[in-house]
């Protein structure tokens, strides 16, 4: 299980010594394709019907000081919709769970949707659905999905005190960064291994980086699946 990824709630309102994971879900990151679309894959670890509920959140300011997570009402048509919202996950089986945006986006916008196993889910007939309280450990799934802008624009650039901004609509990730000398050959600069997201309006300041003269950026776009290189001169 990816910690970063996952939340996890500890119950102890049932006494029995079994303690056990009730469900997985995979994959815990989701980037929604060019239709609209993309799915994850709900599976029991359980003997027993369980019945899981979907929480939505919106995610601001993601990889910053700021970040922060709202809750989406259900339905509404401007988000992410889960299709099913709430569903019954029989013993040992496997449930695809769709992830639809139902709008196009003008910046990448990113969503947590939260996967739980309830004792019951609300019936519209005024009827309930309960399971046996054996679950001792309860883990909400925190599935982290992007959603591409409608014209993805990709742009990078370099702060006068170092820092590499990005000033355009979607994320970018810098795998390395190399720090070079006039006329030093790339093989030849002193490179800094990032592996990090930089999200639109957020930046990364390499380490010692005004001690050089030129800065080399490997980045990946995760959206046309290709890694590229660009560089800047540093003073």
């Amino acid at each position: 299980m990816n910690i970063k990824r996952s939340l996890c709630v500890i119950s102890f309102a049932c006494a029995a010594p079994l303690c056990f994971a009730n469900m997985s879900v995979y994959p815990m990151a989701v980037d929604i394709n060019d239709q609209g679309e993309g799915n994850v894959s709900v599976i029991s670890r359980t003997n027993e019907v369980q019945y899981i509920k979907t929480t939505i959140l919106s995610i601001s300011g993601r990889n910053t000081p700021q970040e922060k997570e709202t809750e989406i009402k259900a339905g509404d048509p401007n988000s992410l919709v889960v299709m099913p919202p709430k569903f019954a996950l029989p013993a040992g089986a496997t449930k695809t769970v769709r992830l639809v945006a139902m709008e196009p986006v003008q910046e990448e916008t990113t969503y947590r949707v939260k996967f739980e196993a309830v004792p019951q889910l609300d019936d519209p007939l005024g009827e309930s659905k309960t399971v046996k309280p054996q679950v001792t450990i309860n883990l909400i799934w925190g599935v982290l999905v992007s959603i591409p802008p409608e014209h993805p624009q990709l742009k990078m650039d370099l702060l006068p005190g170092g820092g590499i901004v990005n000033n355009g609509n979607q994320r970018f990730k810098i795998l390395k960064v190399g720090l070079c000398k006039k006329s030093q050959a790339e093989k030849d600069c002193v490179w800094q291994d990032v592996d990090k997201n930089i999200y639109p309006r957020a930046s990364f300041t390499p380490k010692n980086i005004l001690s050089y003269d030129r800065v080399v950026i490997q980045y990946w776009n995760w959206i046309d699946k290709s890694k590229y290189s660009k560089d800047f001169p540093i003073h």
